[in-house]
């Protein structure tokens, strides 16, 4: 996971401009075996929008819904009273548990909420609807399992370290025309998630859409095709896990398809030749990056002599925190920010050094791979 997530991180523009950016956020916190992750999930997907709306000049009309008011009314009502006009941008995501049955006839999963019960809420039903209305732009993106119920069952790259520019946010969400609809698994795979992190998923695209932010070639095509990756996961139930994506540039709406086994599914990415050669040369240069910090950096600070040196200290954790990556990685990032909010250098430097033997020693294992 960790080397798809960490080569992925670092649309032809049109004339038409938004004028708002529409959001409706659905996550089952009170959940007792996700909510925690869930939790994570819903803070960092409102940075997100929050980010995407004041970067690309848009109006943030933002409506998030968790613990008691995850109610399938609730949730249904709120998707048909979003008011997009033809200049608006509108994004639903989900967090928390998803299933699907045999008589789904979609790729896309049953949202489980609790007063719904088998029901659920189709994601089918959230895209549809949301194109109905018309917008210039709709990404749907639920992190959800997407397994049976009725049949048995039971990354940073040197990108992180640049600068966002708001125009390449202007690109994906005030120039860009189109439909982009994603689900964290494919049909009969289950979705999964840490506390710490998040979603396996959520956590990947929000890191690539942070990466791809510091390119002024940003593109939703190479987003999502980097997000859907194949994500490795350690479990008895599954041993990968397989987002999806639709992307349709234009007005073009989602047909459902009769039968799911003859849908074109955009399968999880596979790895080729040239990305590892890619990651290889991303990581060596995150290398050479963070040497060049750990030679810069003074062995003793004083936090009120020397503020002025700290700023771009905290522009390098802010950028390591949003990038996240493998367990071991956000747990440096979150000491470093630690250290340097208690003002404890030594526990800063300590992690810098122990994040730079990280890198190292990720960097040997995927060049020697080529």
């Amino acid at each position: 996971m960790l080397r798809n997530f960490l080569i992925c991180f670092a649309l032809l523009p049109v004339t038409i401009s938004a004028s708002s950016l529409r959001v409706l956020i659905v996550g089952d916190t009170n959940d007792r075996s996700i909510g925690k992750s869930v939790v994570t999930d819903i803070v960092n997907f409102e940075q997100f929008v929050r980010d995407a709306a004041t970067k690309s000049g848009l109006t943030l009309d933002l409506v998030v819904l968790k613990g008691n008011q995850i109610k399938s009314k609730i949730i249904t009502d709120a998707v048909n009273k979003i008011k997009a006009d033809p200049d608006d941008a509108v994004i639903f995501y989900y967090s928390g548990h998803g299933f699907r049955t045999q008589q789904v006839t979609t790729r896309w999963p049953l949202l489980y909420i609790p007063d719904a019960g088998t029901k659920g809420v189709d994601f089918q039903w959230v895209i549809d609807t949301l194109s109905k209305k018309n917008p210039r732009m709709v990404l749907a993106i639920t992190d959800s399992c997407n397994s049976f119920i009725d049949t048995p069952a039971r990354s940073v790259n040197t990108r992180a370290m640049r600068q966002e520019q708001d125009s390449a946010w202007k690109k994906l969400f005030a120039e860009f025309s189109g439909r982009i609809y994603a689900s964290g698994s494919i049909v009969g795979q289950y979705s999964f998630g840490q506390d710490a992190t998040g979603g396996a998923f959520t956590s990947r695209f929000l890191g690539i859409v942070r990466g791809e932010v510091t390119d002024a070639n940003a593109n939703w095509d190479n987003i999502m095709k980097q997000a859907t990756k194949q994500i490795p996961i350690n479990s008895p139930q599954q041993k990968t896990q397989d987002p999806q994506y639709e992307l349709v540039k234009g007005q073009q709406t989602q047909t459902p398809q009769a039968a799911v086994e003859t849908h074109e599914v955009t399968p999880a990415h596979q790895e080729t030749h040239e990305e590892q050669n890619e990651m290889c040369k991303n990581l060596t240069e995150f290398q050479s990056a963070l040497a060049s910090v750990k030679e810069t950096m003074p062995a003793k600070i004083d936090f009120k002599r020397q503020a002025s040196e700290l700023e771009p200290y905290r522009t390098m954790v802010t950028a390591l925190v949003q990038a996240g990556g493998d367990k071991q990685m956000v747990n440096l990032s979150r000491t470093m920010d630690q250290g340097l909010k208690g003002k404890n250098w030594p526990r800063f430097r300590s992690a810098v050094w122990a994040y730079g033997n990280h890198i190292d020693k990720l960097q040997k294992s995927a060049c020697s791979a080529n």
